[in-house]
């Protein structure tokens, strides 16, 4: 009961021949959108890209685990184009294109609503640059080390 409910709300997504089926009726347009793209762009009925996926890897900003040796973070960055605002997540290319999907950020005429978009972009944000961003400005420190000839006697030094 619970698989049947739950196969009556998800879409079917399909990325054939530079089309973007949802349930067998296009949607809208890509481009370079393959297995091994690093990127993938979303395009309206005219052609003009308006959501631009990229996927980013940054080796050991992550703990190293069995599954993760190298300490790998991968996420995607999905830009909507014309307004310049993202946002950042882990999911793949058909989940993207089924969120953007059900969360009506392309309007019927093929372009950003605007509002719906910066719904998605409250909703979801930047955490891994932001992240990034962050362990990067803390390590800005520097340290110097004076080595200093000890005195006889004792010594107490105030105020360093």
């Amino acid at each position: 009961l619970v698989l049947v409910s739950f196969s009556g709300f998800s879409q079917k997504v399909k990325l054939k021949k530079g089309e973007i089926l949802i349930d067998e009726v296009v949607w809208m347009n890509y481009q370079d959108c393959g297995a091994f793209d690093e990127t993938c762009s979303i395009l309206n009925k005219s052609k003009d890209e308006v959501i631009f996926f990229k996927w980013i890897k940054v080796k050991g900003a992550e703990p190293r685990t069995p599954s993760n040796p190298d300490g790998n973070l991968t996420y995607v960055s999905v830009k909507f184009l014309g307004f310049n605002k993202s946002f950042e997540v882990q999911k793949t290319q058909k989940d993207i294109i089924s969120l953007l999907y059900n969360g009506k950020v392309i309007s019927t005429d093929g372009e950003i609503d605007e509002d719906k978009a910066s719904r998605m972009i409250e909703k979801y944000g930047t955490e891994f640059s932001d992240r990034l961003n962050q362990t990067n400005n803390n390590n800005t420190q520097t340290i110097i080390i004076k080595e200093e000839t000890p005195r006889n006697g004792i010594n107490i030094n105030l105020g360093r």
